[in-house]
């Protein structure tokens, strides 16, 4: 049974449910989860995941300024035990290093290595052809108008939070 029928059926069965908002609910997360396979897919060759790309991306536009876990942490969604365990991955391949802080020695200060650079100059171009096919289909104007209505739901959401 489809995934719409099974919205459909539920449904059905629940007249007062809101048919509209599960649907599209449902259709965001899973089309988020396409998105990041596709992406995953893209960085395989590389030995790479979408947050380790993330991060490596980060810390080259960061380059120059210290940067640290518990900041590229909040903007992947990681909590400290996941970039923890990402940041041994790419340490141990010698993409990232690690260091004490010179202002805080409890800090720990991220930068990226020339393998790093090196790997992110190879990766960037197909990941960046990853979005274009995946958001091809929906045109230049559905792009703008999703960008809003997706910024206009994250500033819902977010507001509640608590």
């Amino acid at each position: 049974m489809s995934f719409e029928q099974r919205i459909e059926r539920f449904s059905a069965a629940h007249p007062d449910a809101p048919r509209e908002l599960i649907l599209a609910s449902r259709l965001l997360l899973r089309t988020a989860r396409l998105l990041h396979d596709h992406i995953n897919r893209t960085l395989a060759p590389f030995d790479l995941d979408l947050n380790q790309y993330l991060v490596l991306s980060m810390l080259a536009v960061d380059e120059g300024q210290p940067s640290m876990p518990s900041e590229l942490g909040a903007t992947i969604d990681a909590t400290r035990t996941q970039m923890t365990r990402l940041l041994d991955g790419l340490e141990v391949r010698g993409l990232v290093r690690r260091q004490a802080s010179a202002q805080d020695r409890r800090t720990l200060e991220l930068t990226l290595t020339p393998a790093g650079r090196r790997l992110m100059e190879r990766a960037l171009p197909l990941v960046h052809a990853a979005y274009a096919e995946a958001w091809g289909p929906v045109g230049e104007s559905g792009l703008a108008a999703s960008t809003r209505v997706l910024n206009r739901l994250h500033q819902s959401l977010q507001a509640l939070q608590p």
